[in-house]
């Protein structure tokens, strides 16, 4: 049938019941649910996939090219699982790189052709980034520097730190196959985006995203892992270390990133909306401080006070109980460990 300005989702009556109420949808002369526009249809599709478990794991599939279609056009979207598979593989490897995050932005913005998984590895970075204004050091030829583009468009802006935690394990696990027993049973992961054993950190996660209104265009996770490093600046010393450092042997680089990209593939498959809550609960087991009392310090003004970490909400917040009383949400470079 024609849509005219609508088309139409052909969905089970019982899910269209349940859809009505919630979303306040037009019907066809069919009784089929009807969106006011392709675009917004498919945001809501989206979101509907978020708050109605019968949902769970489905997304419209769509082509940019409807955009230029005509108002009479019949255009019956069909309903798929989300697609979370990814197969991470070196795309580009270059000698030496001032960072492999910006490296993989400018060419999704110069509109190159990056594939879902592609990863871009330098031997050397001249200008690694950490978060914020953080840099990232690491010598040449010793450690892993790599970012990764993905395509998570089934996630909304609201969970997009899932991205940081699925990196983070990814990395917790290649960490603890590197290690004995004893040394792995200390990695955890600290918020916002690094790695640490005992109290010292092995690794940073840097995670980027380009958007498009409420929908993510892309996405890219940078790693830093300390895996040969073994000259330190002072300054850095007693804060970081290695895999060299805590074994006493050097590791083949190649043996190192083949299983963390084994583990990035399976992780991401994590990010499915029906897996979403097992990545959570997999990242708070491994979670640094959780339910210790510590000290921390605002960013703003500087000031030291004490609070137990009780996890991280699913906006990437920081929830610290504090020690007059209730609880309080951090948002990124609010608040700092002390």
């Amino acid at each position: 049938m024609k849509a005219n300005n609508f088309f139409t989702l052909d969905v089970p009556d019982a899910v269209q019941d349940k859809l009505q109420p919630i979303l306040n949808l037009r019907r066809d002369r069919s009784g089929s649910i009807c969106y006011g526009s392709i675009q917004n249809g498919i945001v809501l599709l989206l979101k509907v996939a978020n708050v109605v478990p019968f949902f769970n794991g489905y997304s419209c599939e769509y082509d940019r090219k409807w955009r230029g279609l005509s108002t009479n056009s019949d255009i019956r979207p069909t309903l798929l699982p989300v697609n979370t598979k990814l197969i991470p593989k070196v795309a580009r490897h270059f000698e030496e790189l001032e960072s492999t995050n910006n490296a993989v932005i400018r060419a999704l913005n110069a509109g190159e052709e990056i594939v879902n998984g592609a990863v871009f590895i330098s031997d050397a970075q001249t200008a690694g980034r950490g978060q914020g204004t953080n840099h990232w050091f690491a010598s040449p030829g010793a450690n892993l520097t790599l970012s990764m583009a993905a395509y998570p468009d089934h996630l909304s802006v609201s969970r997009l730190f899932a991205l940081n935690q699925l990196s983070g394990l990814a990395v917790a696990d290649t960490v603890k196959k590197f290690l004995p027993e004893g040394l792995a049973a200390g990695v955890r992961l600290k918020w916002p985006n690094d790695v640490y054993v005992g109290q010292q950190k092995i690794a940073g996660i840097l995670v980027q995203n380009g958007l498009r209104g409420s929908s993510v265009s892309w996405s890219v996770i940078g790693i830093g892992l300390n895996v040969n490093e073994n000259s330190f600046p002072e300054s850095l010393q007693q804060s970081a270390t290695s895999l060299a450092l805590l074994t006493g042997h050097n590791f083949n680089l190649q043996e190192v990133l083949a299983f963390l990209l084994e583990r990035l593939a399976a992780n991401y498959q994590l990010i499915s909306p029906d897996l979403l809550r097992e990545l959570n609960e997999r990242y708070h087991q491994e979670l640094y401080r959780l339910n210790v009392p510590a000290r921390y310090q605002l960013t703003e003004g500087g000031e030291n006070f004490f609070a137990v970490l009780r996890g991280v909400n699913e906006a990437g917040q920081l929830r610290l109980e504090l020690a007059e009383g209730g609880e309080r949400v951090f948002s990124l470079r609010e608040v700092r460990f002390v």
